[in-house]
């Protein structure tokens, strides 16, 4: 059963239309509960027909969003949190990355006071497979928790 929750997907990683994509084939969540910026082109493809909810702008997704994740690169992850900073006050936001620098200190750094994170790793096993491993800020609310990881191991498999 789908987590009855809404979501943006922003980054400009490679992982953002494989976890779009993810996302959507497992039924994570309802596909109109999916919000995406109309500019992230690889995410608005790998959505294609699916009736994701498309907003003008990264911002503009946060704002209709309970969990907000962000795919990037270690380098690249405070240029996608940039645009958003000042709209994630009550939100949960998941960093994907595949660097353990980007941890809740550097995100809330970030971010404005009162933005719940949890900072998602990226390692890929001996057998090529990914897997996650978490931080959790220790603010999140509990039932946020498990739709959070559901989705960043919905990449994964």
């Amino acid at each position: 059963m789908p987590h009855n929750i809404r979501v943006a997907v922003i980054g400009e990683d490679e992982y953002v239309p494989r976890l779009v994509r993810a996302i959507l084939d497992r039924q994570i969540i309802p596909a109109g509960n999916m919000f995406l910026s109309e500019q992230d082109k690889a995410a608005v493809e790998a959505a294609a027909g699916r009736g994701v909810q498309l907003c003008e702008s990264s911002a503009a997704a946060v704002v209709n969003s309970e969990i907000v994740l962000v795919c990037a690169s270690r380098r690249e992850m405070g240029t996608e949190l940039a645009p958003i900073s000042q709209c994630t006050r009550g939100r949960t936001l998941v960093t994907i990355c595949d660097s353990g620098a980007v941890d809740i200190a550097f995100v809330k750094e970030r971010v404005v006071f009162g933005t719940e994170i949890i900072a998602a790793t990226i390692h890929r096993g001996e057998d090529g497979g990914l897997y996650a491993t978490y931080a959790i800020d220790d603010g999140v609310r509990l039932f946020l928790h498990q739709p959070c990881r559901d989705m960043v191991d919905a990449l994964c498999r």
